[in-house]
């Protein structure tokens, strides 16, 4: 009796119990990369792929400048990455950028100026020591061009490319922080060293490094009472954020006349202080 009645009531709950399941193996990188087109296999790489290449990539080697950027920087401007150079006016920040400039058309590299402030003097850089014949000056008129221009310019083939905000309010305000990382990654995609030069902090996250340039000392001969001369500028660089670099690190900049009206010599000394 109890076996007919099982016998009665297996079909009804062979009939209820759920349809067994296929089990399929979990999609990986590979699956989606065999997917696509031969082509745009290689652009695809998974999280783990991704880091290993780049820790295989050599780093690039630093853009010099010859100014305390160098000391700060651990060889100079890192190619590849945005670095921005905020500070006042009379700080240092404009004599930094054109000795930038003067170094790398020296060595015969072509660089490029996105001069948003306006201030640049052609007659003061050749005395600089810039090669006009080796830069590419462009005047936008505000915030908007200013990154197209830069983002072109990294995009033609210059190993510098140097961004002037000039000083504040800059036309246009700060930007979108979007645009900043688009300009970022535009650097890095051509392997360039890029500049932001700007009286406050602009470009948000996408700055792999950030310099401050403190406001300017005046520097007199003589003792007092008496006529005195001024003899430079003294003004203070401080590394703010570097990417694989420890921050908080000072560096000294003097500019000596006739140099402190032109792009100046630099000392610097990398500590809690800054010395000339």
């Amino acid at each position: 009796m109890a076996s007919s009645q099982a016998l009665a009531t297996s079909p009804q709950r062979a009939a209820e119990a759920p349809e067994a399941t296929v089990s399929r193996p979990p999609a990986t990188i590979g699956t989606f990369r065999s997917r696509l087109p031969h082509h745009l296999q290689s652009h695809l790489d998974s999280g783990r792929e991704w880091v290993q290449k780049r820790a295989a990539a050599p780093f690039p080697s630093p853009f010099p400048t010859a100014t305390a950027l160098d000391q700060l920087l651990l060889g100079g401007l890192p190619q590849g990455q945005l670095v921005e150079l905020i500070g006042r006016r009379s700080s240092g920040r404009f004599s930094t950028l054109l000795s930038s400039l003067a170094t790398a058309t020296g060595a015969g590299e072509a660089a490029a100026l996105v001069d948003l402030g306006d201030a640049f003097d052609p007659q003061l850089a050749v005395t600089a020591g810039v090669d006009l014949e080796r830069l590419l000056w462009a005047r936008p008129e505000h915030l908007k061009q200013t990154l197209i221009s830069a983002e072109v310019l990294l995009a033609g083939g210059f190993t510098l490319v140097v961004v002037d905000l000039g000083d504040p309010p800059v036309p246009g305000g700060r930007g979108v922080e979007a645009s900043w990382l688009r300009l970022a990654k535009a650097a890095q995609s051509h392997q360039a060293a890029l500049l932001v030069s700007s009286p406050y902090r602009v470009s948000g996250t996408a700055a792999a490094g950030v310099v401050k340039a403190d406001h300017g000392r005046a520097l007199w001969s003589g003792e007092t009472p008496g006529p005195r001369l001024l003899v430079g500028l003294s003004s203070r660089l401080t590394l703010q954020k570097m990417r694989r670099h420890q921050g908080n690190r000072t560096a000294a900049l003097c500019l000596h006349p006739p140099a402190a009206l032109t792009y100046g010599t630099t000392t610097a000394s990398i500590g809690g202080g800054a010395r000339s």
